[in-house]
C-alpha cells in the first residue's frame, strides 16, 4: 500500500495440477495498480513472463514507488513517473562476493525509515538506496542454506532498530552501525515477525506461536495449535494483525483473538499492508482495505472469472 488511494497487487498465472505444468518462463505475472482518484479512479497493469514469484514492497526513498522482487532476483519499479525493470540482484553479494541466488530465496520486503528493506535466507539483508542501488549488510555471518540460520522476515522502528528473524531461533538486531545476534529462548522456526507501536516486537513461530520482546527480553504469549505459521504480522489502530491464509487474527493485551471482521473481509486473508492509517488484506479470493473508519471490500473472487 502506498496511500489509501494507491494500492498494488501482484498476480500470479496458475495452472490444473491434474496436467503437466508448463515451463515457468511461459507462465505470467501481473503487477496490477489501483489509483482511486475521484476524478479518474481505476486500474492500471503491467504483464511480464520469467519472473517467478514477486514479492511486494513500497520504497519512499528517495521516491515513492512499487518495487517487486522476484524469487530469481528480478526487480520492477513502478511510481513516481517510472516504470520498468531495475538492474537483476543477481550476479553477487557485494561484501561476500556470494551470489544473492546462492544464499536463497527473498522471503520479505519491508518499509523502515522510509527505505525498503530485504531479507532472505542464508542471513542476507539489504536496503534499496535507489533504483538498482542497493546496499548489502555485512558482517552477519553466512549460514549454509543447509544451516538453521535466518532470515524469514524484517522489520524495525527506525534504522537504528531493525529486527531480523528466521531459522532455528536465530533473532538478529542492528542498531544502525552493527548487527548482533540475539539469545533467543527457543530454537522453533521463525516465520515472520512485526515492530509493534507499543515497542515491543512480535515474533511468529511455528504453528501460530507467538513471542513478544525486545533487545535480549523474551517471553511467549501465545502457544499456537495452528496448521500454518503467521506469513504477515503488522501494526494497526493500537494492535497487532496476523494473517495466514487459514485466517485474520489480533493481538491486544497479550491476548490472540480472531480479528473483529465481516465474513467477506475474512475470505481476503493472506498477506497484511498497512500505511497512511489503513489497513490492507488481500489473499487468494480477495481484497479488503479498512480505511480507518471502516472496511471496503476491494476485490471479490466471484467477479474474476
Amino acid at each position: 500500500m502506498r496511500t489509501k488511494e494507491i494500492l498494488y497487487f501482484i498476480l500470479e498465472q496458475l495452472w490444473d495440477e491434474e496436467t503437466d505444468s508448463p515451463p515457468e518462463s511461459t507462465l505470467s505475472t501481473r503487477i496490477v495498480g489501483y489509483f482511486n482518484d475521484p476524478r479518474d479512479p481505476g486500474w492500471d497493469k503491467v504483464d511480464m513472463t520469467g519472473i517467478h514469484r514477486m514479492k511486494a514492497g513500497l520504497a519512499q526513498l528517495p521516491k515513492e514507488q512499487f518495487v517487486g522482487v522476484s524469487l530469481n532476483n528480478h526487480v520492477y519499479a513502478w511510481g513516481s513517473g517510472d516504470a520498468g525493470l531495475e538492474t537483476s540482484l543477481a550476479g553477487g553479494h557485494a561484501a561476500t562476493g556470494k551470489d544473492i541466488g546462492m544464499r536463497g530465496g527473498i522471503s520479505k520486503l519491508r518499509t523502515i525509515g522510509g527505505s525498503l528493506w530485504l531479507a532472505s535466507s542464508g542471513r542476507t539483508v539489504g536496503q534499496r538506496r535507489a533504483g538498482s542501488d542497493w546496499h548489502w549488510h555485512d558482517p552477519i555471518p553466512y549460514k549454509s542454506l543447509m544451516d538453521d540460520g535466518g532470515f524469514h522476515d524484517i522489520d524495525g522502528f527506525s534504522e537504528s532498530g531493525i529486527y531480523a528473524a528466521g531459522g532455528h531461533g536465530d533473532v538478529w538486531h542492528f542498531d544502525g552501525s552493527a548487527w548482533q545476534q540475539i539469545a533467543f529462548p527457543s530454537q522453533m522456526t521463525l516465520e515472520t515477525l512485526g515492530c509493534g507501536g507499543d515497542g515491543n516486537v512480535y515474533i511468529g513461530a511455528e504453528s501460530g506461536t507467538v513471542f513478544k520482546g525486545r533487545v535480549n527480553q523474551w517471553k511467549i504469549i501465545h502457544r499456537g495449535e495452528m496448521t500454518l505459521p503467521f506469513r504477515d504480522m503488522v501494526w494497526h489502530q493500537d494492535q497487532l494483525w496476523c494473517s495466514s491464509d487459514d485466517g485474520i487474527w489480533t493481538i491486544k493485551d497479550e491476548v490472540l483473538s480472531k480479528a473483529d471482521v465481516s465474513a467477506s473481509v475474512r475470505v481476503c486473508a493472506g498477506n497484511l499492508s498497512v500505511g497512511d492509517g489503513a489497513l490492507l488484506v488481500a489473499g487468494h479470493y480477495g481484497a479488503a482495505l479498512h480505511d480507518g473508519a471502516r472496511w471496503h471490500r476491494l476485490i471479490d473472487y466471484r467477479d474474476l472469472d
